[in-house]
């Protein structure tokens, strides 16, 4: 997955005082109290358990209904299989 940037939701000051600016400043605050206040979160597309050994450190991901944080030093199991012209060889992590 690759980083996300946030955006501040506070405009930028102006060099003088100026009621919009503190007026929309307010505006924003307000709207930032509301959603910390009820938040409402949707993650479309989150990755399950099944791709974690390529997601980075602190990247989300579903596993068994359960929203996780993949951490430095977390162990995950599976399995993997390749194929050559002289056979098939099958590794498997437990």
């Amino acid at each position: 997955m690759s980083r996300k940037i946030v955006r501040s939701i506070i405009p930028i000051a102006p060099l003088q005082y100026d009621s919009a600016y503190v007026n929309q400043l307010a505006r924003s605050l307000d709207n930032f109290i509301d959603e910390t206040r009820n938040p409402l979160l949707n993650i479309p597309n989150m990755p399950n358990v099944s791709v974690v050994s390529v997601l980075e450190e602190g990247d989300l991901f579903e596993d068994n209904g359960f929203v996780k944080i993949k951490r430095a030093g977390d162990v995950f199991s599976g399995s993997s299989q390749a194929a050559t012209a002289v056979g098939t060889v099958t590794v498997v992590i437990t």
